[in-house]
């Protein structure tokens, strides 16, 4: 069995040099909190340094990334249409263009109102950089129902074919995280009652 032994009094540290470097790592904590911990991760950058060091902006997008997460699923609650009137309608084929620039930091949201089953085919391209993207499907108000067909981050172009898993709103929301503004352009035909921009 090992034995060790013992540390003497004097090898052992004192109350006061316990206090002090206590007090060191409190002060080191809170100089790395203000200068790297609050710029990186919530965009806060009292000092400054942040912004130097470039921290500052990535902790802007980490917060607006959750804000935009948060958001997403909810664009659509707020639609009045009337589910019947809609069901009964007869979908014929439909072709459309929308074309719009997005700011700086800024998001739109363009939907095809759309039956179950229904079929559109579609592509888009952006001009000036490129873009984050999801497809996704809201049903209408009281229907409490949503998808998520595809995602994209960094994404300039887009084409495939949508098909609706449920009565209602099927489409793109585009943000822009470049520093100047970017245009897209959506082409879309098929079997959808309108293309409408919801944002």
């Amino acid at each position: 069995m090992f034995n060790s032994q013992q540390p003497s009094e004097n090898d052992l540290p004192t109350s006061s040099q316990l206090i002090k470097s206590t007090i060191i790592a409190m002060v080191v904590a809170g100089v790395l909190l203000l200068l790297v911990i609050l710029p990186a991760e919530y965009g806060v950058d009292p000092t400054g340094i942040g912004k130097v060091m470039g921290l500052k902006k990535m902790g802007e997008i980490k917060v607006s990334l959750e804000k935009e997460t948060l958001t997403e699923p909810e664009v659509l609650s707020d639609i009045p249409i009337d589910t019947e009137e809609v069901t009964s309608q007869t979908v014929e084929e439909n072709q459309d263009i929308l074309e719009v620039q997005i700011p700086p930091g800024e998001a739109i949201e363009i939907k095809l109102e759309m039956k179950k089953g229904s079929v559109a085919k579609y592509k888009w391209s952006t001009n000036n950089g490129a873009l984050n993207f999801n497809l996704h499907g809201d049903g209408y108000k009281g229907m409490h129902i949503s998808t998520t067909y595809k995602k994209g981050r960094m994404v300039s172009s887009d084409r495939g074919e949508l098909i609706a898993e449920f009565d209602g709103y099927h489409g793109w929301f585009w943000r822009n995280r470049n520093d100047v503004a970017v245009t897209v352009k959506l082409e879309a035909a098929g079997n959808f009652i309108q293309m409408k921009r919801i944002k």
